[in-house]
């Protein structure tokens, strides 16, 4: 797709010489929004009393031995939060009262031996990173550069920007000592390296790239050591940037779900920013007609509060920045992410993102402007991705709203969940994809869709006697056809491996006033046990021809088939998190069949 670099001409030469880059230098206290910052000075009050989270080895080298990685990355990124935190509390006060807790969580972050997380260790690690901690680096062995590492130099690169002079006072070795950490971790190993996630071999790339790009380019407008690295830098970013748009489809949506989006599509939407901060202005692509489509996909995807359409592992809730969003509207020229970003304030900021310093620093100059109203787009259609999203109401907190998905099942961050079906009522979920659970080594191994919640038996899909859809990239709906009245349909037969026996099998989803109707219509090879089954988190029960679920949703299905709902427990702490149950029910409606329609009405 388009390489929107190399079509609009960028040219490093355009960069600002170092000195005259502001990155915010200028703003004074009353230009920050009020409410933002006081809620950040309350966070860093309550971190005050705090001991700085301990990052043990035995901890790191959990994750070869058990699999485990969230034990070591909860400290890990609780450490950048804290930093965070008392580095924008301390730029604004300049009191003093955070500065002594500020160098200790700075002082324990630098002396971390990689920045570089377990999960991501072998991947990058120069040696030895089978053995499951960081190896020795000299100038022979540079440190990698993952996606936390990126972001913690870009929380330093804040630290050091607004805090120097407070750091200074206390002690100048612990600024010194920053810059050359920063440069040697990060600077140093994107000038003189290739990483999978640049492009830069023509492999294909996803979040890592603009997601680490936004934090390396902040990182080197702050730590540059002279104009001529600055501009080496910007170049080699923007040729980078350009290997993602390319991986994107023509629509700009993110297969990889609205919560990657914010560290994908919404990290490019920050490297334009940059690029305008460190070129003076004098690079400004926002009124893209693919920029703009990328920025609105995530108010595609929107359903309620802060709940999302969670197809692939994402979370039912998702936090992206209002703030960021009503400025993408306003640069990009889409009234609709204005008024969207507007309708997200209304349910509050979320916490204080470490992934995305120079974010929270554009943030905190953006005013609030909540909407009384909660609203978004009555019909959606994502073309490439084959999404479609309606909903009954324009106010999002009435009514009914259903998304189905074709796509196919070697998308990114995938669940194997092709035609799957969604509903919500009021906001509130009743049909639901399970979403992703805690990440553990297995996650993204060859075992990943071992894990119940990334296969078609609980998704809201079919099963022909007990064979589910197929993984990778050949098993894929076809002959999609959308309309905003009809709704959509599609063929089914090709996400299945031959042995399912389907000679068709087609979905049509459509919703019609109150009503959402799932129509499955099948023509198999032979007689089979056919089970169409549905997720639910909520209590349900099967009375007259009906199943009753939440926010009093009823769901009539036809007299042929038999109904059951069984209750299972999640037994994953991302799955119950997210929910708040530990467990689910799956409703089976099923029938022996060669040839069959069937329909489902929720109301």
């Amino acid at each position: 797709m388009p390489e929107l670099m190399r079509e609009h001409a960028f040219n490093k030469e355009a960069c600002l010489p170092l000195s005259e880059i502001k990155l915010f230098r200028d703003v004074e206290k009353p230009e920050f929004n009020e409410r933002k910052i006081t809620e950040i000075i309350k966070r860093a009050e309550a971190d005050l009393p705090l001991e700085v989270p301990a990052c043990p080895a035995s901890l790191y080298h959990r994750f070869v031995t058990d699999g485990n990685r969230a034990l070591y990355e909860e400290r890990y990124f609780r450490r950048r939060t804290i930093a965070l935190e008392l580095a924008l509390a301390e730029a604004y006060e300049k009191k003093g009262r955070f500065t002594e807790k500020l160098v200790d969580v700075v002082w324990a972050i630098m002396e971390e031996s990689s920045w570089t997380v377990p999960a991501h260790l072998n991947m990058y690690s120069p040696s030895h990173g089978h053995l499951g901690l960081p190896a020795v680096y000299d100038e022979r062995r540079l440190h990698a550069i993952d996606l936390f590492s990126a972001s913690t130099a870009a929380i330093l690169a804040l630290v050091y920007l607004y805090d120097k002079e407070e750091l200074d006072a206390y002690s100048p070795v612990i600024c010194e000592k920053l810059g050359y950490t920063v440069r040697d971790r990060q600077i140093k190993p994107f000038i003189n390296c290739v990483f999978h996630w640049m492009g830069l071999l023509g492999n294909p790339v996803n979040n890592w790239n603009p997601w680490v790009i936004s934090n390396i380019l902040f990182t080197a407008a702050v730590f540059a050591e002279d104009d001529y690295e600055l501009k080496f830098i910007v170049g080699k970013a923007a040729e980078c940037l350009d290997n993602y748009t390319r991986c994107l489809p023509p629509d700009g949506g993110c297969d990889e779900g609205p919560n990657y989006w914010t560290v994908a599509g919404a990290a490019y939407f920050d490297c334009l920013e940059l690029l305008y901060d460190i070129t003076g202005g004098g690079f400004d692509i926002y009124s893209d007609p693919f920029v703009k489509a990328m920025c609105e996909y995530e108010s595609r995807m929107y359903i309620h509060g802060h709940r999302f359409v969670n197809y692939a592992d994402c979370p039912q809730i998702v936090r992206p920045d209002a703030s960021q969003l009503s400025r993408m509207g306003k640069k990009c020229g889409s009234e609709a992410l204005v008024r969207f970003g507007d309708s997200l304030a209304a349910f509050g900021d979320g916490a204080v993102d470490y992934n995305c310093a120079y974010r929270m620093l554009r943030n905190l100059i953006t005013p609030d402007h909540a909407s009384e109203i909660s609203v978004a787009a009555v019909r959606t259609w994502i073309p490439n991705l084959k999404i479609m999203c309606a909903r009954e109401s324009e106010n999002t907190g009435r009514g009914i709203f259903v998304s189905m998905k074709g796509g196919h099942n070697a998308e990114g961050h995938n669940h194997v969940d092709v035609g799957t079906v969604i509903v919500y009522k009021n906001g509130n979920p009743v049909l639901i994809d399970p979403g992703r659970g805690e990440y553990t080594k297995q996650t993204f191994s060859s075992r990943r869709y071992e894990l119940w919640y990334m296969q078609s038996g609980y998704h809201n899909t079919v099963s022909f006697g007990g064979v589910d859809q197929g993984i990778g990239g050949a098993f894929r709906s076809t002959d999609e056809v959308y309309d905003e009245t009809a709704g959509v349909k599609m063929q089914l037969r090709e996400a299945y491996p031959k042995e399912a026996g389907i000679v068709s099998y087609t979905r049509h989803t459509v919703l019609e006033n109150d009503t959402v109707r799932i129509t499955d219509e099948f023509e198999l090879e032979r007689e089979t046990e056919t089970d169409i089954h549905f997720m639910t988190v909520s209590d349900a029960y099967i009375k007259d021809g009906a199943v009753y679920l939440c926010e009093d949703c009823v769901m009539r299905f036809d007299p042929r088939l038999s109904a059951e709902i069984e209750e299972f427990p999640v037994n994953d702490k991302g799955v119950e998190r997210s929910w708040g149950s530990p467990v689910m029910r799956r409703i089976h409606f099923r029938a022996a069949i060669t040839k069959g329609r069937f329909t489902f009405e929720i109301r």
